[in-house]
């Protein structure tokens, strides 16, 4: 019996994974044991970093679906899922994605969260009136990578820092290993990834975001139509938001340019005059061009806050509204609407059995 289709396109499976005949654990073992030796053998890495990149009992990577149900309750897409911790691959996604984060934030269109965004959309000046609003969003981004660009633009991005020329090749070289030789079990069957990145693999946002940002560098800051209409431009990993003082027409002409880049990388776009939605932020943009922003929850959103009777330890239990009601502070710009929304989420927490009285303390201190 093959991978699941339903949820994900046949098709696209059968471009993504290969069947394999046998579990290639072993085999893989072999090559991280001989990487290694190469490695500490001309003094790129040490003893510390060597035990921490072999893993001497590992367990087999296996594959699932998770319906995205915040996209639709009714016949949900899916998200294909290689869960990986402890596998034979998962320390050299760890290291990997230790090297390569800190680097990621010092990207040009980098978010970091919500709370980045809503602070970079505040400090934004007045923008003119018909400007538009705009969300671009990736089709399948990690699996949508092919290995070599992606090699290649991790590459771009380690050689921004100071690391030796053996330290960036040994980085990469993890990474070859990551990518080509990254396998999982479904049912009685193994198979091995052909194209991006696993999610469930901890190295995966990085590479994600490496491969997005040499991208950019290369296809979209240097696009005439981007140079002269673009006024913001910011990006969670494939989530994007620019604002575009232009014509709808050239717009879309731009986003035809982006799809024709790489044929496997496709883009969909939405814009508006007034108001968009990107992560949880919905974004207002009134007649004098002035932004703000306010709390954006899609209709499928339920309430599954963890419940008060949860076996959690009190302490972690406790901090969970204080923790939202910050969050909606850095969403909200508007001290009017900032009331409102904290007393719908004191409500969900109440529905939850959280106590009354934390609540409004957590809620005075927030606002």
């Amino acid at each position: 019996m093959g991978l699941p289709g339903g949820l994900v396109s046949d098709l696209w499976i059968l471009h993504t994974y290969r069947a394999i005949p046998r579990d290639p654990t072993f085999d893989i073992d072999k090559k991280i044991r001989n990487l290694i030796r190469t490695y500490l053998d001309n003094h790129t890495i040490d003893q510390n970093t060597a035990k921490f990149l072999s893993n001497s009992n590992p367990v087999i990577p296996v594959f699932y679906i998770l319906p995205k149900i915040h996209k639709s309750l009714n016949n949900p897409p899916g998200r294909p899922i290689v869960a990986s911790t402890d596998s034979i691959l998962s320390p050299l996604s760890i290291y990997l994605e230790k090297i390569l984060t800190p680097l990621i934030r010092t990207t040009k269109s980098f978010l970091l969260d919500t709370g980045h965004f809503s602070s970079l959309i505040r400090e934004q000046d007045t923008i003119p009136p018909d400007s538009l609003l705009v969300t671009l969003d990736v089709n399948s981004l990690y699996t949508s990578i092919t290995h070599e660009r992606g090699i290649t633009a991790t590459r771009t991005l380690l050689q921004t820092s100071n690391m030796p020329d053996n330290s960036i090749k040994f980085c990469l070289d993890l990474l070859k290993l990551v990518l080509y030789e990254n396998f999982f079990l479904y049912e009685d069957t193994y198979y091995v990834q052909c194209c991006g990145t696993a999610m469930g693999s901890n190295v995966a946002p990085a590479y994600a975001n490496a491969y997005m940002s040499h991208f950019e560098n290369n296809h979209v800051y240097p696009e005439e139509l981007f140079k002269q209409y673009v006024r913001c431009y910011h990006r969670y990993i494939d989530d994007i938001f620019l604002i575009w003082t232009g014509s709808s027409e050239l717009l879309l002409s731009f986003h035809q340019h982006l799809n024709s880049v790489h044929p496997e990388l496709q883009f969909t776009i939405q814009y508006d005059t007034t108001v968009i939605s990107f992560l949880d932020t919905m974004i207002h943009k009134n007649q004098s061009g002035k932004l703000t922003t306010d709390l954006f929850t899609k209709p499928t959103d339920c309430n599954n806050l963890l419940h008060y009777s949860s076996s959690h330890p009190r302490a972690t239990k406790n901090s969970l509204p204080r923790s939202q009601f910050t969050r909606l502070a850095k969403i909200v710009s508007d001290p009017a609407i900032l009331p409102i929304r904290l007393d719908t989420m004191s409500q969900k927490f109440k529905d939850r059995s959280y106590p009354a009285r934390l609540l409004e303390l957590e809620k005075k201190t927030t606002s």
